[in-house]
């Protein structure tokens, strides 16, 4: 009987029972909105399948490419692949994600109370990244969500072999995760990366589940990977794919066009929050945590100048893998939580 009134107290089942509500919703209007592109135009995406797309779509061919499989073999449209693959990344992400708040320091020392905060936290800042998937929607969206919490698990949770086994696992893991992100979208994991070695430079580097050594290496060799995927596919593959009217650069259309701005402003407050938070050292967080920070403002500076500051689902895989981040953050700060990290700053 007393198991039964802590398992009622415990947010976890019903975190990730409304978890699932909140997936499911999201993609019954995604659903929806791949459908209204077909019936629009029922051509809708073939031009990636057939390499005939403009750039820098024409290089993220890894979902349609699967998609097409789906459309092919499985003897449905094309919009029900996107769907099907973007349910599929969108569960990995989130249940990867909370998985990895349940186990922070921060959630396990917190009070009940604490832990109720964390968890809503958590559902609210998902539903709220997840409401803009449809906004200039693009079928690497999850996808690169999904990626990027592997490889946050990957930073983050040693692998249950032995030290040796578990480094080369580990590893090979996280290669392999970078050749497929080249596929979808190679600048969000090569961001990371670049975030992942800048944290190994300083002393936060030995918090990494890989040696810092090990890590450093790995991550070099995650972002030649994507990037040389990136290349191939840009200079071997589709070297005929142009940008059309869309400017390479633009910096300057989004610094001489105010009306881009409110989308931006409204989807990165919690990012802003979480690095001035971090910059004020109001808070810490351990070196995975801030080598994703990290690998977002590198993010973050490469969309300000290449891409277009309202597209804000650009950004949304690296919003959703630094939610568990931002709550712990929020946790921190509040009076939730017990014993000494209460205080901590």
């Amino acid at each position: 009987m007393e198991g039964q009134t802590e398992a009622m107290r415990s947010p976890h089942k019903a975190a990730r029972l409304l978890l699932a509500f909140i997936v499911c919703s999201t993609i019954f209007a995604d659903y929806w909105e791949y459908s209204r592109q077909y019936h629009v135009n029922p051509d809708a995406w073939m031009d990636v399948i057939h390499g005939t797309a403009d750039a820098p779509q024409q290089y993220r061919i890894g979902v349609p490419w699967v998609a097409d499989l789906l459309r092919r073999h499985g003897h449905m449209g094309l919009r029900h692949g996107f769907t099907l693959v973007d349910l599929f990344c969108a569960v990995a992400a989130v249940y990867l994600l909370f998985a990895l708040f349940e186990r922070s320091g921060v959630y396990r020392a917190a009070n009940e109370a604490g832990r109720w905060f964390g968890a809503a936290a958590f559902l609210f800042l998902v539903q709220y990244y997840f409401a803009w998937i449809t906004w200039y929607q693009r079928p690497e969206t999850m996808a690169c969500a999904a990626v990027l919490a592997a490889t946050l698990w990957l930073l983050s949770v040693p692998l249950p072999f032995s030290r040796g086994v578990s480094m080369v696992v580990a590893a090979a893991a996280m290669l392999v995760l970078a050749g497929l992100q080249g596929l979808i979208r190679g600048d969000v994991i090569f961001a990371l990366h670049m975030g992942v070695l800048l944290v190994c430079l300083t002393r936060a580097g030995n918090g990494f589940a890989l040696p810092r050594a090990v890590q450093a290496a790995t991550s070099v060799l995650a972002a030649a990977i994507a990037g040389g995927i990136q290349y191939y596919l840009m200079q071997v593959v589709y070297p005929h794919a142009g940008y059309g009217k869309t400017p390479v650069l633009e910096l300057g259309l989004n610094l001489m066009n105010p009306l881009r701005w409110p989308p931006f402003v409204l989807f990165m407050l919690p990012w802003a929050w979480v690095v001035t938070t971090l910059l004020r050292k109001r808070t810490t967080a351990e070196a995975p945590g801030l080598a994703l920070v990290a690998g977002s403002a590198v993010y973050v500076a490469m969309w300000i100048v290449v891409g277009s500051v309202e597209e804000v689902r650009i950004f949304l895989p690296y919003a959703v893998a630094l939610a568990p981040l931002t709550c712990m953050c929020a946790m921190r700060r509040s009076e939730f939580v017990t014993g000494g990290m209460q205080g901590r700053r």
